[in-house]
């Protein structure tokens, strides 16, 4: 009987451990995926304390198409917070890491996301001389 109790005691207090460690983890990041799925932008906290405060957005392209990214646009209630339209290949003075194909680059370091508010990233991109454009939710 003590046994059972023992057990029961044990796995009660194992979960209510692991659901808090989820719970804190998936508060560090709010990301969005394109509807097309070749676009994921992640916005999340950073804790390493070698890097800089506050929260860092990434941007990655899912798939190995070649193409050309001419424009980031990141908005916080249809106000924009951060646009860019020059992209290049290497790490740059601060650290970020850009990689042109596939597409990767870290985009813009701010504070936290406010409950209530719509975050969108918006990515202009080119394809064989077609200019294409991708809005997608970051929640």
């Amino acid at each position: 009987m003590k046994k059972k109790k023992f057990l029961i005691t044990c796995s009660v207090f194992l979960i209510v451990i692991f659901s808090s460690v989820y719970v804190y983890a998936s508060t560090l990041s709010i990301s969005g995926k394109s509807d097309n799925g070749m676009w994921k932008y992640t916005y999340k906290k950073n804790i390493d304390p070698s890097e800089p405060t506050g929260w860092q957005g990434k941007l990655k392209q899912l798939d190995k198409q070649k193409v050309e990214v001419k424009e980031l646009t990141y908005t916080d209630n249809d106000e924009i917070l951060a646009q860019t339209d020059s992209f290049v290949e290497g790490t740059d003075i601060d650290g970020s890491v850009t990689t042109l194909h596939p597409f990767a680059t870290e985009f813009y370091l701010g504070n936290s996301p406010e409950r209530g508010h719509i975050y969108k990233m918006t990515v202009k991109w080119q394809k064989e001389g077609e200019t294409y454009e991708d809005t997608f939710t970051i929640h």
